[in-house]
């Protein structure tokens, strides 16, 4: 793993810009005859980078906007194959901004993703065993959230937020008995995006020698 994490003042704004290469090589042994032979081995691939530009404060309001990427790419070296090799391009764009008054805070975010999968063909002989094939999910994710101090030792808080997960290459592609968990494994290429609403509230109250929390 190699990794740059940089963070360049620009006027009065910042300019954060973070990128890191990963190699990840997973073997799985399960051969008694031959304990050097590689039953599952996963090359994987991971090239990943995060821009952000935090804005100088502006009448109490301080905002970030930002763009991520993520490229990976994986071949199977093994005897098995359990999942395909593939390849995923995932992109993403943000906003996100908080503003700062004398006994409150409000705050709130937006983001859009979009992942691009290519599963590759893989044949056993003359057998299909993964057939090809191109997937995209794409979705919004948000959050808005509020803390109000009416006192010192009174904080009250409440946020709303959406979420959103692609399904995972086994879980749409995995053809194939997995030794190490003793089951056969096999993905629907018909699964959609989760998504995930959640909301919350609470209260604090700190004092010097003990504090009280409520949250649901």
């Amino acid at each position: 793993k190699i990794a740059a994490d940089n963070s360049i003042k620009i006027n009065n704004n910042r300019l954060t810009f973070n990128i890191g290469f990963q190699h990840n090589q997973r073997e799985e042994f399960g051969n008694i005859d031959d304990l050097n032979e590689r039953a599952l081995f996963f090359d994987l691939k991971t090239i990943k980078y995060n821009l952000q530009w935090q804005l100088t404060e502006m009448k109490e309001w301080h905002t970030t906007f930002g763009v991520n990427e993520m490229r990976q790419s994986n071949q199977n070296k093994g005897t098995e194959v359990l999942i395909p090799a593939y390849n995923i391009f995932d992109i993403g764009g943000f906003i996100y901004t908080q503003r700062l008054f004398k006994k409150a805070t409000v705050s709130g975010g937006l983001r859009f993703d979009n992942r691009s999968l290519d599963s590759k063909e893989f044949k056993e002989g003359t057998f299909t065993k993964f057939k090809a094939f191109k997937k995209s999910f794409a979705n919004i994710s948000g959050s808005a959230g509020i803390s109000y101090e009416p006192s010192d030792a009174v904080t009250l808080k409440a946020n709303i937020a959406r979420g959103f997960r692609a399904p995972a290459i086994a879980e749409l592609a995995s053809n194939g008995a997995h030794e190490g968990t003793n089951r056969y494994e096999y993905g629907d290429q018909n699964l959609k995006s989760e998504t995930s609403l959640q909301s919350d509230a609470g209260i604090d109250v700190n004092y010097e020698h003990f504090s009280i929390g409520l949250a649901a």
